[in-house]
């Protein structure tokens, strides 16, 4: 430092140049050259002890304003992936067969139909054959294609209602005919729950002149099945009459093909009413019940305008 310091004072007054060439590893270029005059002493500090090397960065001893500019960073894109050898398929594709098997559609059954119209639920049933079988010998029984069917009970709680419901339904649903059943018992009604229909006005308002109808009559989940439903003035005294069974008979024979009407027991004082106004009576009671031969109630009938064409027997499994 001693010897640095002699000659920086010696050169004071000249102008001292100073070559200092770029670090090793950068671009080659002419060695810079870097001027600049000294004016007075400059203070110094001696840095390390003798025998100790100093070493500098070759960045500094350049003038920051002969440093040369950094080149500006560049991202390294990566080199394209090499593109897989396509495969050759030397073998013929052969041709996919398919095969269609339908999968069987969920029964759209109307809520609330009663389980025991068996016609209804399972048309496949040995019973509901029974069924299909009897009303082919019912209809045989009658004039023409157009009739009016009145089942009676022999007495309450035989059937009747059941038994008038499963032919409708099979005379509807597999002979394709235009159907209503007539709910004539107003003291006992019950039809309209049975096909999932709510209690409604009905036969005794038409009769009573409230209703007409055209609005009383009820459709049900099954198309060619209608309902005229008993009403609900059933507390009322009863208005049916001859004279207005006639009109009802009437109205109905033009829009349908068969009308089941639901009567009365025969000890019930309007069987004299209804039975004039069929074209055939059937009488329902248990199976092996002997009364009709021994009542005489075929006479009865007869006597009443009404032509009992047979009997249904039912039977309730225990």
């Amino acid at each position: 430092m001693g010897k640095l310091l002699e000659t920086l004072k010696a050169g004071e007054g000249r102008r001292a140049s100073l070559a200092i060439s770029k670090p090793a590893g950068g671009a080659p270029e002419p060695d810079c050259v870097v001027d600049w005059e000294i004016d007075a002493e400059v203070p110094f500090v001696e840095v390390g002890g003798p025998g100790k090397k100093v070493e500098l960065s070759p960045g500094l001893m350049i003038h920051p304003a002969q440093a040369a500019p950094q080149a500006p960073h560049r991202a390294v894109e990566p080199a394209p992936l090499a593109e897989k050898p396509k495969t050759v398929n030397l073998t013929e594709t052969k041709p996919m067969t398919a095969a269609f098997e339908p999968w069987p559609a969920a029964a759209q059954t109307p809520l609330g139909i009663s389980p025991e119209i068996i016609a209804f639920h399972q048309p496949d049933h040995p019973t509901s054959k029974e069924y299909d079988l009897l009303l082919e010998k019912m209809r045989g029984g009658l004039a023409a294609n157009v009739g009016v069917l009145l089942l009676i009970g022999l007495k309450p709680r035989v059937g009747t209602s059941t038994v008038l419901l499963n032919l409708a339904v099979s005379a509807a649903m597999k002979q394709n005919l235009r159907v209503i059943v007539v709910d004539a018992k107003p003291r006992h009604t019950g039809l309209a729950k049975r096909l999932g229909q709510t209690e409604s006005a009905g036969l005794m308002e038409v009769m009573k002149g409230t209703l007409a109808l055209e609005q009383a009559v009820v459709k049900t989940g099954i198309a060619a099945l209608h309902l005229l439903p008993a009403g609900l003035a059933v507390k009322m005294p009863n208005p049916l009459t001859s004279e207005a069974m006639t009109w009802l008979m009437a109205w109905l024979r033009e829009r349908y093909d068969l009308i089941f009407v639901d009567g009365p027991t025969m000890d019930d004082g309007d069987v004299a009413v209804q039975a004039p106004h069929a074209d055939a009576i059937y009488l329902v009671l248990p199976h092996g019940d002997p009364t009709p031969l021994n009542k005489g109630i075929a006479p009865t009938i007869s006597r009443l305008g009404g032509r009992l064409c047979g009997l249904i027997h039912t039977h309730f499994e225990i």
